[in-house]
């Protein structure tokens, strides 16, 4: 839909007049006809991008950092990978959430052991621009940005560093609320980057019209949507060696001089795939850094002819007609089975060791896969229903899960047991797993059958002498949680701080 067409659906004065305050004088006096007429012969304004651009680098100056954060998240991640560009406002809330909550995760997962001295140098200037007022300036943000693009590092990759140091994307790695994403979002309606309008059911959305995408899209140097160079990589890898992939890569670094992107001795395909994705625009992967690079139009024909498209033209042509293919291919959701899923519905019958029925339902074939699924079944709750994905786990010496929560862990352990848990018989081996985290752990949560009445006690008796709290939740209690959530809660991320109880769980305690 373009900008045009958005304006004859305007739903109401209040979204039309935070659209016109972009470029539309008085417009406070006007009715709802009124500014639609204003906002149609405006048009050529909205859709200029030397306007949109001015507007998304007056988004980098903006005072409020949560809106510096999120907008691009919303724009550049997020809407601009969208079926026409579209989302409801819910889904909307929910995708700069998650794409917060994973950013945390990935710098919890990430090895500083194997950090680049390019990543070492930005992340000491982050953390040196941090210890200023414990804040960072907008001119500390420029001149991280400038020191960023020198380095070749992706904004992907500065989140992560930023939440390494704990900053992202609040101080303690707190994500954003539901205000900070309206705020944001009235700044970008005003701005006339994005609009609000109803899909045909009613519901509310977030939209960007087609033109003005095309102006952010040519702003941010992106030249197919996420989905569809996912599809088009996929195709390039079936097609051609994997030596084409590392030439390629190896060319990238040599075509961007002022910082050499990272490959190993020998890289998997996967590998290769992920660095293309990053770092690698989609007509430099098929048509080279120079016109002797790339694929041949013998192959690029060959291409067209598998999809359907008209073989004849020269390499740019060519090209040309394979990146618009891709970019509008629509993403098509198909559901795959997750075999953890069918544990959930005997989670209780896991935590208690109940094999006679595990066996009858096919569950298990032999004993010891018991507890090994039962920890299967807790990773698949926390990650699916609470949305809440459990970090990698390395060594040997570790707990059964361990979850991000803002800047600090929440750890779990299950004990599969016919009889009810004693604390006191594993208190020592969780208190290994506590002192030896390389964050504080706010929670260590035990998911059991039952608890010995002494249990309690000593949950008492550890939290005077630690920071950490232990919480004693049976597995019908959590699976109950998660089901009640899953429901009521769709796509929303749960609030792990529901679990920071010392003792027995109390459900009464949760705002569910």
């Amino acid at each position: 839909m373009d900008f045009i067409k958005f304006v004859e659906q305007i739903p109401n004065i209040t979204i039309a007049r935070r659209v016109a305050s972009a470029y539309v004088a008085d417009y406070r006096r006007l009715e709802l006809d009124e500014i639609k007429d204003f906002l149609k012969k405006t048009a050529n304004q909205y859709i200029s991008f030397e306007n949109i651009s001015n507007r998304l680098e007056e988004i980098k100056l903006e005072s409020n950092r949560a809106v510096r954060i999120i907008a691009p998240i919303l724009l550049r991640d997020y809407l601009l990978n969208q079926d026409d560009f579209i989302s409801s406002t819910k889904d909307t809330d929910s995708a700069v959430l998650n794409y917060e909550k994973s950013i945390v995760d990935e710098s919890n997962n990430f090895d500083e052991s194997k950090i680049s001295k390019d990543f070492a140098l930005f992340k000491h200037m982050i953390d040196a621009a941090w210890a200023h007022n414990d804040d960072i300036s907008v001119d500390e943000k420029n001149l991280l940005e400038t020191l960023r693009k020198y380095l070749s590092i992706s904004i992907k990759e500065f989140h992560m560093l930023e939440a390494k140091s704990g900053r992202f994307p609040t101080p303690e790695n707190v994500l954003h609320t539901y205000d900070d994403i309206e705020d944001t979002r009235k700044v970008l309606q005003a701005k006339g980057l994005i609009v609000a309008i109803k899909n045909s059911d009613g519901v509310m959305c977030d939209m960007i019209p087609d033109d003005i995408a095309q102006c952010i899209r040519k702003y941010y140097n992106i030249e197919i949507r996420a989905y569809g160079y996912e599809k088009l990589v996929d195709y390039v890898v079936k097609k051609t060696k994997k030596q084409y992939l590392v030439d390629i890569v190896n060319k990238a670094s040599q075509y961007f001089s002022k910082a050499k992107i990272e490959i190993s001795n020998n890289p998997t395909v996967n590998e290769l795939k992920d660095i293309i994705l990053k770092s690698i625009q989609p007509s430099n992967l098929i048509g080279g850094f120079s016109p002797r690079d790339g694929l041949d139009v013998t192959m690029l024909s060959a291409w067209c002819s598998d999809i359907g498209l008209n073989v004849s033209g020269n390499k740019v042509a060519l090209i040309d007609r394979i990146l618009e293919y891709y970019d509008s291919m629509r993403r098509i959701e198909i559901k795959t089975e997750d075999e953890r899923e069918k544990l959930i519905a005997f989670y209780n019958q896991l935590a208690n060791r109940d094999l006679k029925n595990l066996r009858a339902n096919n569950i298990i074939e032999k004993d010891l896969q018991c507890e090994h699924l039962f920890e299967d079944a807790t990773n698949y709750l926390f990650e699916k229903m609470l949305l809440n994905k459990p970090l990698t786990l390395t060594g040997s010496e570790h707990p059964d899960g361990k979850l991000s929560f803002k800047d600090k862990y929440i750890m779990w352990d299950n004990k599969s047991k016919e009889t009810a848990v004693n604390l006191k018989d594993h208190i020592q081996q969780f208190e290994r797993y506590i002192k030896t985290s390389d964050k504080d752990v706010t929670v260590f949560m035990v998911i059991a059958p039952d608890f010995t009445p002494q249990s309690v006690q000593e949950c008492v008796d550890f939290s005077l002498n630690n920071d950490t709290q232990i919480l004693l939740i049976t597995a019908e209690e959590l699976k109950t949680v998660a089901e009640i959530w899953a429901k009521k809660h769709p796509g929303e991320i749960f609030n792990l701080g529901y679990f920071k109880q010392n003792g027995r769980f109390d459900i009464k305690l949760l705002n569910l």
